[in-house]
């Protein structure tokens, strides 16, 4: 059974959060709440992704968002939900890897929102 968790940027200070996802749909607001503290904190929605289940050659939790380079290659992919699965697409790219076959070669290097620079400098 795989583990059901979320991330996302707390709105008040951009510090990330992770645990269950919660959408208000009356406020217009997404929280997501600490399962061990039980506590809740808004979002900022554009940052939400979620656990894919499964770890990175490290032991580092992969999330939707994430960027992670694949082996000694150079070449970066990021984190999306596409078709029916977790998978990563090399970015300016459609090509795509699926998770599960590669994740032992895998190392999340960064996500889209705070690593941004990563995506830019990667034709160099």
């Amino acid at each position: 059974m795989r583990e059901i968790e979320f991330r996302g940027k707390r709105k008040d200070n951009g510090e990330w959060v992770y645990g269950s996802l919660l959408v208000d749909e009356i406020q217009n607001s997404y929280l997501i709440i600490d399962n061990k503290e039980g506590v809740g904190k808004e979002v900022i929605p554009e940052t939400i992704g979620q656990y894919t289940g499964l770890k990175d050659k490290n032991g580092k939790n992969i999330y939707e968002g994430d960027i992670f380079s694949l082996g000694s290659k150079k070449i970066l992919y990021i984190v999306e939900w596409l078709d029916n699965g977790f998978q990563g697409r090399q970015n300016g790219n459609k090509s795509t890897v699926g998770l599960t076959y590669w994740n032992s070669d895998i190392e999340v290097i960064g996500n889209i929102y705070d690593n941004s620079e990563l995506l830019e400098v990667e034709d160099e």
